[in-house]
């Protein structure tokens, strides 16, 4: 079955359309990378917020995460909630179970440590 030329056309203009999106991601990186370091640093600013923060991988749920850091359940959602409204954590792309967050970034790509990052 060959192509019509008007699916040629619709397959070149989505290729560029994806070219184009790939170069915009780039370059908003770049943009965004010092507001997105500052707001994790002002955000996760002791040990205890960067493993929660870093044990939110949507799979786990609050208890879970609780058992691995040692951080009261209440403050495990209570930051999660702050986090989210900040960006910074997002609803479970994984789990369908309501309520669950991940991490929007990896710490240690914006040079922040992480203590037990591979719970």
């Amino acid at each position: 079955m060959t192509k019509t030329e008007g699916e040629r056309t619709e397959i070149a203009l989505l290729q560029s359309i994806a070219s184009s999106l790939e170069e915009l991601a780039i370059w908003t990186r770049v943009i965004v990378y010092p507001n997105v370091k500052k707001t994790l640093e002002t955000a996760l600013d002791t040990d205890q917020k960067r493993s929660v923060y870093a044990a939110m991988d949507g799979r786990r749920g609050a208890g879970e995460i609780q058992r691995l850091t040692g951080v009261n359940v209440r403050y495990v959602s209570e930051w999660g909630q702050a986090w989210e409204r900040l960006g910074i954590a997002v609803p479970s792309r994984i789990s369908p179970i309501k309520g669950r967050r991940q991490r929007a970034f990896q710490l240690d790509d914006f040079g922040i440590g992480e203590r037990d990052a591979d719970m």
